[in-house]
């Protein structure tokens, strides 16, 4: 038994309109520009640091959070208008490098929204050369 019959192609059904729908919505978000949190990590042999466009909050809405290894950024804000509430937030965790100084992390907020958070790089002890130093050796007592 073929289901062609039951299948019309040329029919509008609601999973179709539904599926052109997120379609649109999907090319107005890629159209209207970048991430609006993206952000851009550097790891050299010198620092660590990440940029991260946090415009759309008030710096009053951000946190950074350092636990051990483990960087937390979050932005949470509720915004009213007239036509309704909305609430936006994002999060992003990354694992900071274990050469890392993790006492010396530091961050900065510009004035166009751009929050950079920094840390030096632990300085690498170079390997050396240990001498052995030999013990003088202990002459038995002769017996006179």
């Amino acid at each position: 038994m073929s289901l062609y019959h039951y299948y019309h192609p040329a029919q509008r059904s609601i999973f179709n309109e539904l599926m052109r729908d997120f379609g649109r919505m999907d090319r107005q978000m890629i159209s209207s520009g970048e991430d609006r949190t993206s952000s851009e990590i550097v790891n050299t042999d010198e620092k660590f640091a990440i940029s991260l466009n946090v415009s759309q909050f008030k710096p009053e809405n951000l946190k950074i959070n350092l636990e051990g290894r483990t960087l937390t950024i979050q932005g949470d804000e509720d915004v009213k208008t007239e036509h309704g509430y909305s609430k936006k937030s994002f999060s992003r965790v990354v694992l900071l490098p274990e050469d890392v100084d993790f006492s010396a992390v530091a961050s900065n907020l510009s004035e166009d929204g751009k929050l950079s958070i920094e840390a030096p790089k632990k300085e690498t002890i170079q390997g050396r050369s240990i001498p052995i130093q030999q013990a003088a050796a202990i002459e038995p007592k002769s017996s006179e």
